[in-house]
């Protein structure tokens, strides 16, 4: 893939549930370089620190993974 392309990973945030849920849809074949960005800069900071007012992923927001095969794998933070 070339360097100038960007891929997309896709966050869906409904805080009408308690716990607040987020279910985040990956790229095929994502990178561990890519996914650290999407974790710490698009979920921790963008999410959680604006949910909670901090970055201490205290349990109070579900992130819910899903691959494009449609199977998932849930990670309380």
């Amino acid at each position: 893939m070339p360097t100038d392309q960007k891929r997309k990973a896709t966050l869906h945030l409904n805080n009408n549930e308690k716990p607040t849920f987020v279910r985040v849809t990956l790229p095929p074949k994502i990178t561990q370089p890519e996914l650290s960005v999407l974790i710490n800069e698009s979920i921790v900071k963008n999410i959680v620190f604006k949910h909670t007012g901090c970055t201490c992923l205290s349990g109070t927001i579900n992130v819910l993974i899903e691959s494009v095969f449609q199977e998932a794998v849930q990670v309380e933070l």
